[in-house]
């Protein structure tokens, strides 16, 4: 009896292991899914963005955009954007590149920001240095989480987090203020 048992042992041992080793067998690495291809491109362009309203939200002048057909979203390098308030001045934004939401909802400038105010009847021009910048065209509301410089004619102020309101022309920065003030010019 101790005869048949050996050979059945060996034979299940046999499966066993070759079920363990086809388990254990490395696995093809899943298909990755390549870059998403471009709905379209744009090369040295300007364009202006209407809101619901038929008005202007924003003008933007780039050598490069994208457009992401899976999120609806813009993908821009080195843009200047230009945003107007309600009593016809302009505020200037530019960065290294920008990112721009569906709808054209929120705007993300993103790699050394630089961003101005429309100027005074003085002439003086309000501008505001980040290294992000997200600005809100419907709202007419800009903000960051960052270290932001503001300067106008020869005053400075820094400090941690912004909050502008383009419509009021009004900025409050958030934390870690230092300022530097000059009198005003005559």
């Amino acid at each position: 009896m101790n005869r048949n048992i050996w050979p059945m042992l060996i034979f299940a041992s046999a499966i066993i292991t070759t079920i363990a080793v086809w388990n254990l067998r490395s696995k093809p690495p899943a298909k990755a899914e390549g870059p998403a291809r471009s709905d379209y491109v744009l090369h040295n362009f300007e364009m202006t963005t209407l809101d619901e309203d038929g008005k202007e939200a924003f003008t933007l002048k780039s050598p490069y955009l994208e457009r992401d057909p899976k999120g609806k979203t813009l993908s821009i390098l080195t843009p200047k954007f230009t945003f107007p308030d309600s009593n016809g001045g302009m505020w200037h934004a530019e960065s290294g590149n920008a990112w721009v939401g569906p709808k054209a909802e929120e705007v993300r400038l993103q790699d050394k920001v630089e961003m101005y105010g429309p100027k005074t009847p003085s002439g003086d021009q309000t501008r505001f240095s980040a290294p992000q910048l997200t600005i809100f065209p419907k709202k007419n509301t800009a903000q960051s989480k960052d270290v932001v410089t503001i300067t106008r004619a020869d005053s400075i102020l820094q400090g941690r987090g912004l909050q502008v309101d383009m419509q009021a022309k009004r900025f409050q920065l958030l934390a870690d203020v230092k300022g530097r003030y000059a009198p005003a010019r005559r």
